[in-house]
């Protein structure tokens, strides 16, 4: 696969997570609140920051290339539950987030490419988190 197609991948899906997690560490969480109250889960304002910095985190490892594989995994399986819990959207969001889980499982079967942190092939310590 083309390293220019694999970096182009990486930053169409990366970028947008990095968005979304600094809006919601910029004040975007209230409109994340009240769903997290709505599925019952305790103290909704912390885990709503919490999704945040997952979000930013995953976006710029995806960015960066590194570890994509392991991020790609996390963050496709993140977004099937997010369509799931999103259901109420209609075929359109669930299918929209279906979409963006598949793309993260291309990422990581395909890994990075060459133009990613560690061109690709991490050493030493950091080989075991790839």
């Amino acid at each position: 696969m083309s390293d220019l197609a694999l970096l182009l991948g990486r930053l169409c899906l990366g970028v947008p997570f990095i968005i979304w997690g600094v809006m919601k560490l910029r004040g975007g969480e209230a409109r994340l609140v009240p769903v997290l109250t709505g599925l019952g889960l305790p103290d909704a304002t912390f885990l709503a920051y919490m999704v945040g910095v997952c979000e930013l985190v995953g976006g710029l490892a995806v960015v960066l290339g590194y570890p994509v594989r392991t991020v790609g995994v996390l963050l496709g399986l993140w977004c099937l539950m997010t369509g799931y819990s999103s259901r109420k959207d209609g075929a359109n969001g669930v299918l929209m987030h279906v979409t963006m889980a598949g793309g993260f499982f291309v990422l990581a079967a395909a890994g990075a490419g060459v133009w990613s942190l560690f061109g690709g092939a991490p050493s030493g310590v950091f080989a075991h988190l790839h």
